[in-house]
């Protein structure tokens, strides 16, 4: 054979792997054949994920994976995002906007009815959906505490709380409620008495005028505690708000407002009225803040200025820390005191004018 087929030969079979290897250098992955039924969402790391856009809320966006379910991820992550339909969207000076949203080069855009406006990046403050899907505006928790004590004495505690919120662009509803229950059997006479039994039912609606202000148009307690020698008590009112700070990792809000209250008294000495009204200022507290990816703080303290005869200064307070354990389950640890400064005589006993526990107890998610 002739030197010059030993060279063809030889070049036949390294140019394949030449190629190949060229190839390998040269690879790059290929951006994703849009499937209109979806929302698009490209990170930093180059990863599309497809499914539907949630909300985004102090810098962090909720992603529903078709694949991996639900993503918290931080707007910074986000390198592109384009929407199947419309949204609802808040930018930092109060506008509200609508249409459908592309984020791309730390920008974002909007298009409606065959308009388009953009923006830099840094002045979306918040999104919600605005195609009427009621869900995606809405979380909710669910909590259940207890505690057994056997031996020289028997008790059992109970605590169940639940709380929801409603998420949009422009407006917030919460609902709170708790209901504490405690009973211990006497060795001696093998009955059962109660030693805790109170409900808390809370809501409220603000509406935001700006990033940071809210009017509160609608504020509502529902309390009862039958060792605290209240039958029920209702409380409504009105108020506005601030948020003193709102980052991603921390939030501080302050609020205030007139109301008005009753409240009905299990029993009373002879002669006064079991059932008082009285006008209310109300004045609150909330801080909530982000101390790692798996452990959030809190703390929640309203303080109701009321008359003398319907207990003069009532408060509420709540603090605990809230851990990650798997999937949707958290670990809560939570100090509740409620006080009520004059707190109406139940016949001959005063009660106590401080109620407070500390709870230990398991919660889920959704």
């Amino acid at each position: 054979m002739k030197l010059t087929h030993y060279l063809v030969l030889a070049s036949s079979l390294l140019y394949p792997s030449v190629s190949f290897a060229d190839t390998l250098l040269s690879w790059k992955p290929v951006s994703p054949s849009f499937d209109q039924e979806f929302d698009w969402l490209k990170t930093t790391s180059g990863e599309w994920l497809k499914g539907d856009l949630i909300t985004l809320y102090k810098e962090e966006l909720e992603f529903d994976s078709k694949e991996f379910g639900i993503q918290v991820i931080n707007i910074s992550d986000v390198t592109e995002l384009y929407t199947k339909g419309e949204q609802s969207i808040r930018l930092n000076d109060g506008t509200l906007l609508s249409g459908k949203l592309i984020i791309k080069d730390n920008k974002f855009s909007v298009a409606h009815n065959g308009f388009k406006q953009s923006y830099a990046l840094s002045n979306l403050l918040s999104i919600a959906s605005a195609e009427g899907i009621e869900l995606g505006y809405w979380n909710a928790e669910v909590n259940f505490g207890t505690n057994f004590r056997r031996g020289n004495s028997e008790q059992s505690d109970y605590t169940i709380s639940a709380e929801a919120q409603r998420r949009t662009a422009s407006s917030r509803f919460r609902s709170y409620f708790i209901s504490n229950f405690s009973q211990r059997k006497s060795l001696e006479t093998g009955k059962k008495q109660d030693t805790t039994n109170d409900q808390r039912l809370t809501g409220s609606y603000d509406w935001f005028f700006s990033p940071k202000t809210f009017i509160r148009l609608a504020d509502y307690e529902y309390f009862a505690d039958e060792f605290g020698n209240i039958d029920n008590r209702h409380t409504f009112g009105i108020g506005i708000g601030y948020k003193l700070i709102d980052i991603r990792t921390f939030s501080w809000e302050v609020s205030a407002g007139p109301s008005y209250q009753t409240t009905d008294y299990i029993s009373v000495e002879s002669g006064q009225n079991d059932k008082e009204t009285s006008a209310v200022i109300n004045l609150g507290m909330t801080t909530q803040w982000t101390i790692s990816k798996n452990i959030d703080f809190d703390v929640d303290y309203q303080i109701k200025v009321v008359s003398e005869d319907a207990g003069h200064y009532i408060h509420r307070f709540k603090t605990g820390i809230e851990i990650d354990l798997i999937g949707d389950f958290d670990l809560d640890l939570t100090f509740y005191l409620d006080r009520i400064e004059e707190p109406k005589k139940a016949g001959l006993v005063i009660p106590n004018k401080n109620d407070y526990r500390f709870v230990v107890s398991l919660s889920y998610k959704f």
